[in-house]
């Protein structure tokens, strides 16, 4: 028999300024593997390697963070 519990869902709305909102993207990884996306995304014109934050450590052995701040418009997708 399987149980199942519905989850109460939600809605955060996030602040938005003359149409735009911030999204953050975070990498987690060994320090060489965040370093290679980061550099990866950069290749691709995705963001510039200053944009991205310096190395936060995570409280796991090994693993470090690296977060982007990107300005998006929304157009009401």
């Amino acid at each position: 028999m399987t149980r199942r519990k519905d989850a109460a869902v939600t809605q955060v709305q996030l602040p938005q300024e003359n149409g735009r909102e911030k999204v953050r993207i975070m990498v987690l990884g060994s320090p060489e593997g965040v370093d290679s996306i980061v550099k990866s995304l950069h290749k691709l014109r995705f963001a510039e390697m200053k944009e991205w934050s310096n190395p936060l450590p995570t409280g796991r052995a090994g693993e470090v963070m690296r977060i982007l701040t990107k300005i998006v418009l929304n157009e009401g997708l």
